[in-house]
């Protein structure tokens, strides 16, 4: 073999070597396989894990079972860092502010005029509202958190009745929500095939809630099963404890 054709690989050995050494560190640094992570979604039936199966919401669907468009929506949590120089706190202080925010299924209207209330019909007698704090429920008879809520608004009812008027809605025809038999549902109910007042709310998951003040003010909203969030007797208490004081 001659000279010239020896150095000649000589020099790609060497180019080759110093390639290698260069692209390592970069080829170490790329993940392999990186997938898009999921959200689960809920189905009505089947063993999958579903976001029903997790004590969630479960997303809108149609009876075909496909979904509707949806984001998340989150009610924005700033947090309060401390002073810089001088703190006077001790290293114990805790910020005040949560770490996360409650997690909402639908767009955030706290402190806002509630969206005009509309239903096409009544399935119970229709309530006096008037001068009254309304608790709106958006429902479907397929679902199952919405079924798990009723007890919870049963009580609610029958405490806060004087004050208070629960409403559920379902934007089902008449006739699905009256086939709805295995539960006693105490409070009024009403249908709108168009959910007028669920879509000016966002609502993209259901049972959603809200508590609207007697001049038309939401002053809670959100999932009533969500845990360290849940809509109970107590909380129905302080709200229209604090509607009084305010009145006084």
């Amino acid at each position: 073999m001659k000279k010239s054709s020896i150095e000649k690989i000589g020099f790609d050995i060497f180019v080759g070597a110093l390639l290698a050494a260069w692209l390592l560190p970069i080829v170490m640094l790329v993940p392999a396989g990186c997938t898009e992570q999921q959200e689960p979604t809920s189905q009505l039936g089947g063993d999958s894990l579903t976001a029903d199966a997790q004590g969630l919401p479960q997303p809108l669907v149609n009876p075909t079972g496909e979904h509707q468009a949806s984001t998340d929506a989150r009610v924005p949590v700033y947090d309060i860092p401390r002073f810089a120089i001088n703190s006077p706190f001790d290293t114990e202080y805790d910020s005040p502010v949560p770490k996360e925010g409650k997690r909402l299924w639908a767009t955030s209207r706290l402190w806002a005029k509630a969206p005009d209330f509309v239903v096409e019909k009544w399935l119970t007698d229709k309530p006096d509202t008037n001068g009254k704090y309304l608790l709106i429920e958006f429902w479907a008879t397929w679902c199952r958190q919405c079924r798990r809520a009723v007890p919870g608004l049963n009580d609610i009812h029958r405490k806060f009745a004087d004050e208070l008027v629960v409403i559920g809605i379902s934007d089902e025809k008449e006739q699905i929500v009256r086939k709805l038999r295995e539960l006693k549902i105490e409070y009024h109910v009403a249908i709108d095939t168009q959910a007028r007042m669920k879509n000016d709310l966002g609502v993209f998951g259901i049972p959603h809630c809200i508590i609207v003040e007697p001049d038309g003010y939401v002053v809670w909203e959100g999932f009533p099963l969500l845990k360290g969030h849940e809509l109970t007797e107590e909380v129905v208490e302080k709200i229209l404890e604090a509607g009084k004081n305010a009145n006084r």
